[in-house]
């Protein structure tokens, strides 16, 4: 089995981490390995059992072990977090053992922070958690034992229904509120404000935080789009300033919330409406924000996303100083609510679930009493859960960085920033979600796809500019520019135009293959979360479209028959602020949801203040 495995790989195929798990456990000769996982909150703990052939050669055949292994784990760890990992196995086993000491290595355990590199990244995101829930300078464990010292492992099949009105609450609560929703992506912000049961303004905003080399970079475009849609409120209700003023204002705030406005002019419009209406500007009551990193009581702890690469990488500062700012960005859009007023903060994907779940309630709320898991296909693969309670486990969950693919030797040759690669640009690691099921997945099908079979497609990807070529070092790569213009957005739209413009199946395969990778993701989510909920919500670019929403799920259902996805469209509008949304003329549910989504999320903060 080993061999063929080996083999499959370096011809550049797949060779998915679930049939190896579940191949290597059939083996009539094995040896079984159980992962115990201590979690965040200190003394619950969760066991894994994985299991490896008996016997293996040096050479290729340990080395994919060593890989699987340490896929394995690192899965875990992006998803869970946690406090400590003990493995029990025979130590008898002088090759398995040589193999789990190396764990320790491979995730730079006895390294600092700014030393980690490749597994080591989820090392620190945990690092940081630890500090943000337990306030000490406690770090990760990771210890081998015999598999003679293995606890007796209960397992409960009793699930408890999680009944709560909140979901509710938050949809009835919006009398005289002006609650700012705020989605941060990695190409752009979407700002949606409330006033009442209605909504006052959209805002939408192109950037790109991976070429951030300082924090303020990213603070600032996100404080300033608070603060101009606040000013736009505000003028609305201006009473002491003259009709001439207020018009004036009024036509320069329209050219500040125009999507191509530069920030430059955003920062200049909105220092001067505020300027002229002085204490006229209206604080908000609160604020929710969706984060593309890891979050954890409000605060971002992640720092190992791309987008923070650009500053990690800058050799000028200090990126643990640096980060810290971030991690106060809840503390300085504070500043811009009232006295008693909340900013609630949750990465990007429990933000997608957050927002199914309050839609769903509204329209039967029975059906999240299991919860809703989601994910967000755009820049990345976001990925939530929700409870039926509304509550937003604290893990990481950082399943983009998942590793589904330990095949597929000849795409891990390509540079990190090639289109062509299946290497995760912040980590490094081969394999991961990332270059799966997020926008970069879909570029890298199309380019592999068309260069030899479609070359008419291939060449007007280029002709359009979407795609050029680029040295680096001396290396020669395929990138999608993001300056002067960035292409990513027409890239993928133009993608996705294809399967109806073309009606030819090699085309219509790129989503299929994109819905095959989801398949491997939910058995991977359900093998490490179990989460009660079953179907998956889809939220993100890649999905709006509905002929590649069904060709996604057509190569779902092939590797998982019952498969269901729900599409977060305009049919699961079912608020008063989500019908609002679903009726304006310029913007859709599939772009905004999750900025109104946690527009009820900052009202659930003001909720749970009020308690």
């Amino acid at each position: 089995m080993l061999e063929k495995l080996c083999k499959q790989a370096k011809q550049g195929k797949n060779v998915f981490i679930t049939d190896v798990r579940n191949g290597f456990l059939s083996l009539s000769e094995n040896q079984q390995i159980i992962l115990a996982l201590e979690s965040l909150k200190l003394g619950e703990k969760k066991y894994f059992n994985i299991a490896i052939p008996t016997l293996f050669s040096k050479g290729e055949q340990s080395e994919f072990i060593q890989s699987y292994i340490n896929a394995e784990i690192y899965n875990i760890l992006s998803s869970l977090g946690g406090t400590s990992l003990t493995i029990y196995t025979d130590l008898s086993n002088k090759p398995l053992v040589k193999i789990l000491n190396q764990v320790r290595i491979a995730f730079s355990l006895d390294e600092k922070k700014a030393d980690r590199q490749l597994f080591g990244n989820c090392i620190n995101v945990i690092d940081r958690m630890i500090t943000a829930i337990h306030g000490d300078n406690k770090k990760f464990e990771y210890i081998i034992k015999d598999i003679s010292e293995k606890p007796i492992i209960n397992i409960s099949c009793e699930t408890q229904s999680k009944r709560s009105d909140m979901l509710q609450q938050i949809t009835n609560n919006l009398d005289r509120k002006a609650i700012c929703g705020i989605d941060i992506g990695g190409t752009d912000i979407k700002m949606a404000l409330s006033d009442g049961d209605d909504i006052c303004c959209f805002k939408e905003y192109d950037w790109n935080p991976k070429s951030f080399i300082v924090a303020n970079q990213l603070i600032n475009p996100v404080v300033y789009l608070t603060k101009l849609v606040r000013a736009y409120y505000s003028l609305i209700y201006a009473t002491k300033i003259n009709i001439d003023q207020k018009n004036e204002l009024d036509r320069k705030l329209k050219l500040a919330m125009d999507k191509n406005a530069k920030i430059e002019l955003i920062i200049k419009v909105v220092d001067e409406v505020e300027d002229v209406l002085g204490d006229e500007i209206k604080l908000l009551d609160a604020i929710g924000m969706s984060f593309p990193d890891v979050v954890v009581k409000d605060k971002i702890v992640g720092g190992e996303t791309t987008k923070t690469i650009g500053i990690k990488r800058n050799k000028e500062v200090d990126f643990e100083q640096e980060f810290a700012k971030i991690t106060s960005l809840d503390q300085i859009l504070l500043k811009l609510c009232k006295k008693g007023g909340a900013v609630k903060s949750m990465n990007d994907g429990p933000a997608a679930a957050y927002t199914a779940a309050v839609e769903m309630f509204a329209n039967n709320p029975s059906s999240v009493i299991d919860g809703v898991f989601a994910h967000s296909l755009g820049t990345e693969l976001g990925t939530g859960w929700v409870d039926g309670a509304s509550n937003v486990p604290e893990m990481p969950l950082e399943c983009y960085n998942f590793i589904i693919d330990l095949g597929d030797y000849v795409e891990k040759d390509y540079d990190a920033e090639d289109v062509r690669s299946i290497n995760n640009v912040n980590t490094l690691l081969a394999g991961t979600l990332q270059k799966y099921t997020s926008q970069s997945g879909v570029f890298r099908l199309a380019l592999q796809y068309f260069e030899k079979q479609r070359p008419l497609l291939y060449r007007e990807i280029l002709d359009k500019g979407f795609v050029v070529e680029k040295e680096v070092n001396g290396v020669k790569m395929m990138v999608v520019p993001t300056a002067p213009k960035d292409m990513r957005k027409g890239f993928l739209e133009h993608v996705m135009s294809l399967p109806e413009r073309e009606n030819d199946e090699l085309v219509n395969e790129i989503f299929r293959q994109i819905g095959v990778y989801l398949a491997i993701t939910w058995y991977e989510t359900e093998y490490i979360l179990a989460p009660d909920c079953k179907e998956r919500t889809l939220f993100g670019r890649v999905v709006k479209n509905k002929r590649c929403f069904d060709l996604i799920k057509e190569g779902a259902k092939s590797i998982k028959s019952d498969i269901v996805f729900t599409l977060a469209d305009g049919k699961m509008a079912n608020t008063k602020l989500m019908k609002r949304l679903e009726a304006d003329e310029h913007y859709t549910v599939a772009q905004f949801a999750q900025a109104v989504g946690v527009i009820y999320y900052g009202n659930q903060g003001l909720i749970e203040k009020q308690k």
